[in-house]
């Protein structure tokens, strides 16, 4: 880990002669491409956390999974014909990522796969970026984007079956501009008066399944729609309708859930639900959103036991008194909706990471923490420093640098 003294006294001689360059266009630019330029230079490409574009299903059973993709365009031009897709079970130990690959051309149908399981599907492509001189360079494998589908299981005859899926995701232009784009399914009965889909981001302290279970709960205890949480009711809503939600909050995860409504019952029958990772520039938490969507089952596993022997106390009760009392709420809340007790290291991390909690980052900088080498990115860097350096490639867009004249 570089010391902090090196790193500011190194952006310190950055800027400085940056300005010296930028200060010639400034008379003609204005101030502002002076601060787009810096902004550039320091944060890189917006979206490296989740990828260059959105992986979604297109059919699947209980055999196999369709997917396709989005063509790069934009800042990102493709070289080729080719992609490159990759495929597991989730939870694996050989993460997606480290083979075998398969080429293919905007679409891929994956068979031979096993009934009612998940699968975590990546695709690459092979592109150029244009940098912010508009000229194109630095073409390598780039990941478009990450989804999750699971194949069907065999219906029973006359039983309802049912479920909710993630059919897109995508940033925006802001961070409060990501957007989901979900899709439910159900077999027999359908005489449904109307069908509703709720969604909440993890963190957000309010109940949801009571809520949304209730015929004419929503509107009066949800005023509106935002990044926070939100409802939608479609009627009549045929299997297969997609339901979509914008104004979200970027590299947040979102939990959505459904309820189908018969005509004059006040309380709906649950359809399913499900979880989605909204992408986005996810700054400080790059590495640790990577490790808790890749690799928790590996990877957070070690680190969570490893941490948690080094407090007196236990690890959730050290960051509730020392950080944030509303974690014991939260504990409650989730162990009530979703069965996840956040008390337990490694859910506790993934809470951390994937809420809108400071609490992650405050403590990820005590400097006991620090001086032992004992961050999620020290363990990273000593433990895994060949998996390190890749999860930072890919990370990583190609730096803005200023070319030597």
């Amino acid at each position: 880990m570089r010391d902090m003294f090196t790193r500011n006294s190194w952006q310190g001689a950055v800027v400085s002669r940056l300005s010296i360059f930028i200060g010639r266009w400034v008379e003609l630019r204005g101030a502002a491409i002076v601060s787009s330029i810096l902004l550039l230079f320091f944060c890189g490409g917006a979206n490296a956390a989740g990828g260059i574009g959105s992986v979604w299903a297109t059919a699947s059973d209980d055999s196999s999974i369709s997917i396709t993709w989005t063509v790069p365009s934009g800042d990102y031009d493709h070289v080729g014909s080719n992609y490159k897709v990759c495929y597991r079970k989730t939870p694996t130990v050989n993460v997606c990522g480290v083979g075998p690959y398969y080429e293919a051309s905007n679409s891929y149908h994956a068979t031979g796969l096993s009934s009612g399981t998940e699968y975590k599907f990546k695709v690459w492509c092979y592109c150029k970026k244009r940098n912010w001189r508009g000229k194109w360079k630095d073409a390598k494998w780039r990941k478009i984007g990450t989804y999750k589908q699971s194949t069907s299981s065999e219906p029973e005859t006359d039983v309802l079956v049912s479920s909710i899926s993630v059919v897109d995701v995508a940033p925006g232009a802001s961070k409060f501009e990501a957007s989901i784009d979900v899709e439910v399914t159900y077999t027999n009965p359908a005489a449904f008066e109307f069908v509703r889909v709720c969604y909440k981001k993890l963190g957000n302290l309010s109940s949801m399944n009571s809520i949304c279970s209730k015929r004419d709960q929503p509107p009066i205890s949800w005023t509106s729609s935002d990044h926070g949480r939100g409802w939608l009711d479609v009627a009549p809503a045929p299997s297969g309708t997609i339901f979509s939600f914008g104004s979200l909050r970027q590299c947040r995860q979102y939990k959505v859930v459904s309820y189908a409504f018969y005509d004059g019952v006040d309380t709906g029958l649950k359809l399913g639900e499900t979880n989605v990772h909204t992408p986005g520039d996810c700054k400080a938490n790059k590495m640790a959103v990577v490790i808790v969507d890749d690799y928790s089952e590996t990877i957070l596993h070690e680190y969570a036991q490893m941490v948690s022997h080094y407090y007196e106390e236990h690890l959730f009760q050290h960051l509730a008194m020392q950080y944030d009392q509303e974690l014991f709420t939260a504990q409650k809340l989730m162990m009530e909706e979703q069965r996840v007790d956040i008390v337990q290291p490694k859910a506790l991390i993934e809470y951390l990471v994937s809420s809108d909690s400071q609490v992650w980052e405050r403590w990820q900088q005590e400097q006991s923490l620090v001086e032992q080498r004992l961050t999620l990115d020290a363990y990273m860097q000593d433990k895994y420093p060949e998996l390190y350096s890749d999860i930072l490639d890919d990370l990583k867009e190609p730096e803005q640098r200023i070319e030597k004249r």
